[in-house]
């Protein structure tokens, strides 16, 4: 066995969290490439562990399955398993084909009973990993990873604005409302992790969906933030990350992102619970957590407006909570 194509479409934080795949891969001698949308190729760039990177939307469906077929890979690891990622194995030609397990009925029970199954122990990552048993090679590295240029700088209005003084990252977006913190519990952590730095800054990130969310915690903080939402490419957000003092985050992908680039990472989670398999992954991560409430979890990927009303699996969360998680993983102690 030669080479191996990985294949995970999307989203942001799955396709993070595929990088230990690449990296064992590659560690065992063979040549790996990896099929994902043109939105997230940035996360393998100058990935060492990445030899090609596949574009979804320059071949399509059809036009990846008969190029697949035509290079003749020894291995096809599916990390999506979708009807698209099936046909690609199906087709491939490659002698062995492996694809991951979802736990999906066992996460649908999670939510229907609130009783977890054993096999959601681990996380996403231990499920991608699994993968490669198939394949005899050996599951060394476990730490998602991105490698984000040197050389390469933020362009000159970010540069100057970021200047050399240490910022706080705030990324208050989520795909659903459920999994965002009330904004104006972002600006208290910011304008108190502030207030202790005089010389500090402040930086909202985010997708341009994320744009309501950002101004809703601009406008409750007291002091100044520079508003990034929906103003960065992919590859310029890791940039800005990849010099973050900390980063305080929802369960979204910018979480993952940070967390593999090594940063100080606080994450907040409210529906989602640990045996979804989504907490990050990092040596300098914290996820916060409300306590054990009889609804939660109250979905599979999260909803617009909390089912029974109250939100307490967010709004339970303190603020305290959160600073005491950023004091940790900054390596500072608490005051």
């Amino acid at each position: 066995m030669k080479s191996v194509l990985l294949i995970r479409l999307s989203s942001l934080g799955d396709v993070v969290l595929t990088t230990p795949v690449a990296a064992n891969l590659k560690r065992a001698g063979l040549r790996v490439a990896v099929l994902t949308r043109r939105a997230f190729a940035p996360l393998f760039e100058g990935n060492p562990t990445v030899d090609e990177v596949f574009v979804f939307e320059d071949r399509g469906v059809w036009g990846w399955a008969r190029a697949i077929r035509a290079r003749r890979f020894d291995a096809v690891i599916d990390l999506h398993g979708t009807g698209r990622s099936r046909l690609w194995s199906m087709v491939s030609g490659a002698t062995r084909r492996v694809r991951y397990d979802k736990r999906a009925a066992a996460r649908r029970r999670l939510v229907w009973t609130k009783k977890a199954a054993p096999t959601l122990a681990g996380g996403v990552v231990d499920r991608y990993l699994e993968t490669l048993a198939a394949l005899g090679v050996p599951a060394v590295e476990r730490t998602p990873r991105l490698y984000p240029s040197r050389e390469d700088r933020p362009s000159a209005d970010f540069a100057e604005a970021l200047g050399d003084s240490p910022f706080l990252v705030l990324a208050p977006g989520a795909q659903h409302a459920t999994k965002r913190w009330p904004a104006e519990r972002f600006a208290a952590v910011a304008d108190r992790w502030l207030s202790e730095r005089p010389n500090a800054r402040a930086v909202l990130l985010g997708a341009a969906t994320d744009i309501p969310a950002g101004a809703a915690v601009r406008a409750a903080m007291d002091r100044p933030v520079v508003d990034w939402v929906g103003r960065t490419s992919l590859a310029e957000m890791l940039r800005i990350l990849n010099r973050a003092a900390l980063v305080v985050t929802n369960d979204s992908g910018a979480t993952h992102v940070a967390a593999a680039l090594g940063r100080p990472t606080v994450a907040v989670f409210g529906p989602t619970v640990r045996e979804f398999g989504f907490f990050p992954v990092g040596p300098r991560v914290a996820v916060v957590e409300g306590g054990p409430l009889p609804c939660r979890p109250c979905a599979l990927h999260g909803k617009p407006r909390c089912p029974e009303g109250h939100f307490r699996c967010m709004t339970d969360i303190p603020v305290e909570h959160v600073l005491a998680a950023a004091r940790v993983v900054a390596g500072e102690p608490r005051p």
